[in-house]
């Protein structure tokens, strides 16, 4: 009879690693139907693979940690637009394959109710691909789940990065920052830009 060896089986976790397609980040398009609104944005990850985050004509950036990303998708189960107006301003100019397969649909949750869907085309149904494997691969990774993400290389938290992350709540996350005198809403930062860590 053979001797049996204990169940112990090890899970070798890999830390996230960053490609430089998004590192450097893509040209999308950023589409909201509840506002009917169509922009155009440069989409990026960080190269720790903590955050998702574009910008937009303004310079003006949004962020989401990708541990709240519960799913990535492209093709068929993408959300459409159903608004005619709206889907013809996505599908315009030599934009190349199908309108669905260009999509990128990234699907967020803070909790069970919450779902919120972020939505972005690009200019080619390669690119979507791309963009929805590896964004879903960070997002799923156990290792950067668990890593610290509270500080920059040089150990700074930019303060109004902390209001953006927590955008979906962001009532409370205005009022802790006004108990612990820091600025929040639209005030002059100038004087409060980062928290050394």
């Amino acid at each position: 009879m053979a001797s049996a060896q204990p169940g112990v089986h090890a899970l070798k976790l890999q830390p996230p690693s960053v490609s430089q397609t998004l590192r450097n980040g893509s040209n999308f398009i950023k589409w909201d139907e509840d506002l009917s609104t169509v922009s155009p944005v440069t989409l990026c990850v960080d190269p720790h693979g903590f955050y998702l985050y574009w910008t937009d004509q303004n310079k003006d950036t949004e962020l989401l940690d990708l541990t709240l990303v519960k799913d990535v998708r492209t093709g068929r189960s993408t959300k459409t637009p159903k608004e005619a107006k709206l889907r013809e301003l996505l599908d315009v100019g030599n934009l190349v394959g199908r309108l669905e397969n260009r999509m990128v649909t990234v699907v967020t949750a803070s909790d069970l109710v919450n779902v919120n869907q972020l939505n972005f085309i690009a200019s080619q149904e390669d690119e979507a691909k791309v963009w929805c494997e590896e964004l879903f691969s960070l997002s799923s990774n156990l290792l950067s789940h668990n890593l610290n993400r509270d500080h920059t290389d040089n150990g700074v938290i930019v303060c109004c990065s902390i209001v953006r992350l927590f955008s979906s709540d962001r009532k409370r996350v205005e009022n802790a920052l006004e108990s612990c005198r820091l600025p929040y809403g639209r005030v002059n930062t100038s004087n409060y830009m980062c928290v050394h860590t």
